[in-house]
């Protein structure tokens, strides 16, 4: 195992963790729990009846608090390296220019948008206090999301499997969850289901790249998808309907590139 495959795959790191037949079942076992628990918990939440505005929190925040405890149950080291992985930072600092990605994709999205869509008079109209705002809303949702689903499942799934198809893989319960959200009166209960199928698995797919890109850093994966949700402001004020396509097509057209330039090849000796 070379020393950049040990980076990506941060809870292999010990002898007693070494890539094994036992030792993949092991943590595609975990990943399988993993994804029960969080499932389990949007289908509770919606039970119970949890408020619409809470839900989106408890579907970013619970999978976190099962993958601590998971990784706890574990032992070996697993719940400190799922903490270690909050502040990997690439050596290549050219891997912070993919925070721009957002920016450019939302103002993609509102150029296109207008050319498609109707007319707006003001596009950018409510951008601001929003801008400011929501980026710091948005900030502990997405670290908490990202130490769940890239600091815990997707380590465990790279083990045995490449960056693309464990994308993809945890692209489906990635999905499941957000279901509820298109439930009646939950928050896009009025918005087509299609987008977010394809934003969901795009999204999978570029952040898999940006982790495994950083050598398993769970702090870029954070920041790019805190980044992603706090670009909103920028598409508000113009026809959701159209920008809503519009813009789960265009991250699908960014992932597709990522894939077919080879960002998901396996590191190291495992391409």
């Amino acid at each position: 195992m070379t020393t950049h495959d040990a980076a990506v795959r941060p809870h292999l790191e010990t002898p007693a963790r070494r890539t094994t037949p036992q030792a993949n079942r092991r943590d595609l076992i975990s990943v399988a729990w993993f994804v029960a628990f969080s499932l389990g918990l949007a289908v509770g939440a919606v039970a119970v009846g949890a408020s619409p505005a809470l839900i989106p929190f408890v579907l970013a925040v619970g999978p976190a608090l099962i993958a601590v405890g998971l990784a706890w149950r574990e032992g070996d080291g697993a719940l400190g390296r799922l903490w270690h992985s909050l502040s990997i930072r690439p050596r290549d600092r050219r891997w912070y220019l993919v925070l721009v990605i957002p920016v450019g994709w939302a103002l993609a999205t509102v150029a296109t948008t207008m050319l498609l869509g109707p007319r707006s008079d003001g596009p950018f109209d409510t951008l601001f206090p929003a801008i400011l705002i929501i980026p710091l809303v948005v900030l502990v949702p997405a670290f908490t999301e990202e130490l769940a689903w890239r600091g815990y499942a997707l380590p465990r799934l790279l083990a045995s499997m490449s960056p693309l198809t464990a994308s993809l893989l945890l692209a489906v319960p990635w999905v499941a969850m957000h279901l509820v959200l298109f439930l009646p009166g939950q928050w896009y209960a009025d918005l087509a289901l299609w987008p977010m199928v394809v934003s969901i698995v795009s999204y999978s797919i570029l952040l898999t790249w940006i982790y495994v890109g950083t050598g398993g850093s769970v702090l870029m994966t954070g920041l790019f998808h805190a980044a992603l949700n706090g670009v909103a402001p920028i598409m508000a004020g113009i026809d959701p309907d159209t920008s809503w396509a519009v813009r789960n097509l265009l991250a699908a057209g960014i992932a597709i590139a990522v894939v077919a330039l080879g960002g998901l090849r396996r590191p190291g000796t495992r391409r």
